[in-house]
């Protein structure tokens, strides 16, 4: 049975059967009310509801306008009020507003973990608290309590992204710049994410005239409601973080302690029994295979994309390119694109399937494909796939697996 106020929340992250239930923390949140608030953190009102079995969230009618990386609310529009309509209680994070009437949101985190070191850093990074947007939710403070626990707070954004929406080719253009900018922040940080997927996207609408457009809003001429919607990267629960001064290429983990990832865009640079791998190179797989998995289709729009989804997500992992070298190939191809290809409406893929290559590369003029056809990613050497026949049996795969992490191969 749990008790109030919890002193150690190490095991709400270790087991699941001893995960505290919602009842509990709702209890949790309520005990705290009070400390939170004499740090200048104020929780909205939990209240029940005739339609909902559970208490939810009620957020306050008004909310003070500020600049990035504040979220902006529009109580008019559905469409972005997702993150700020009631709802029922999370069990590790809950929302708040600070002494200025600004929106956030705290999270409950372990002390002794990889996830708080890491909002340490963002905390100090100045980058993420100007207007040129870096891409990266970053922590607006970082309270600590006397227990193994501290509770981080954000800027309330919309967590929801649900592709559906996305209206245009622009629309496109600018979910893929801001998550391949926030990448590469974290990457410059030496903070590999592990975890990218579109659940872990936040999404904000801010208002054109009075927070001053990001530089690549220069490029991206557009119009309508698709316009003003920036993309942040967020949830570092299953990151890791390098010495600053490591080279990227230098830094490897061992495969045996991956935190596993549901994300179905996961790439196969561990499925071969991999004594160890690089979190980077995995990481700008991820991001490809969710790109190619949603926006094959404007391949047709902008042929040079094809060749972006490839070199990101090529298995020759050499050869794949960092996060950065991504962006700055990205912003090199569509700077110059005309405003009639931005505003062309965006056709997406509905399911979570990735898209065969061979269709997406169907898309480019002919003459183009061929001309190309020595950039593609090769077919997968053989010895892959006698590895992952091996790897189906399982006294052959163990024995596979307990050789190459001895060999270290």
């Amino acid at each position: 049975m749990w008790v109030l106020p919890l002193q150690d929340v190490n095991s709400f992250y270790n087991s699941e059967d001893d995960c505290p239930s919602l009842g509990d923390m709702r209890a949790f949140w309520s005990a705290y009310r009070g400390w939170l608030a004499a740090r200048g953190f104020h929780l909205h009102a939990l209240q029940k509801r005739d339609d909902m079995h559970d208490s939810v969230w009620c957020p306050p009618t008004v909310t003070c306008a500020a600049p990035l990386p504040y979220a902006e609310r529009c109580i008019d529009d559905a469409t972005r009020t997702g993150a700020f309509q009631p709802r029922t209680p999370n069990l590790k994070c809950a929302p708040a507003q600070d002494n200025h009437g600004r929106d956030v949101t705290i999270k409950l985190v372990n002390t002794y973990t990889d996830e708080y070191r890491i909002y340490q850093d963002l905390i100090r990074c100045e980058e993420l608290f100007g207007q040129e947007f870096q891409g990266v939710l970053p922590p607006v403070a970082i309270l600590d309590t006397p227990y193994r626990f501290s509770f981080i707070v954000m800027p309330t954004w919309n967590d929801c992204n649900p592709y559906r929406n996305f209206e245009t080719v622009g629309h496109v253009v600018r979910y893929m710049h801001c998550t391949l900018k926030g990448l590469s922040f974290l990457h410059s940080r030496r903070v590999a994410h592990r975890d990218v997927d579109g659940h872990n996207v936040m999404s904000n609408f801010y208002t054109l005239g009075e927070r001053g457009e990001p530089a690549f809003m220069n490029r991206l001429v557009q119009h309508g409601r698709s316009s003003r919607i920036l993309y942040c990267l967020f949830d570092f629960n299953m990151s890791v973080q390098f010495p600053l001064n490591t080279p990227l290429r230098e830094c490897r983990l061992v495969t045996k302690d991956h935190i596993f990832s549901y994300s179905p865009f996961r790439p196969l640079d561990l499925n071969y029994g991999e004594y160890d791998y690089d979190p980077f190179a995995y990481d700008v797989a991820c991001l490809g295979n969710m790109f190619r998995s949603k926006f094959a289709a404007i391949v047709g729009n902008i042929p040079d994309i094809a060749l972006l989804f490839d070199n990101m997500t090529t298995h020759v992992i050499c050869d794949r390119l960092s996060a950065s070298e991504a962006l700055a190939y990205f912003d090199q191809m569509v700077q110059g694109l005309p405003a009639h290809v931005l505003e062309r409406g965006a056709v997406l893929n509905a399911s979570l399937e990735l898209e065969d290559t061979e269709r997406y590369w169907s898309l480019l003029p002919p003459e183009l494909a061929t001309a190309w056809a020595k950039y593609r990613t090769p077919p997968m050497p053989l010895r892959y796939k006698v590895l992952d026949y091996i790897l189906r049996y399982r006294p052959a795969g163990t024995a596979l697996l307990y050789i190459r992490c001895k060999l270290r191969i």
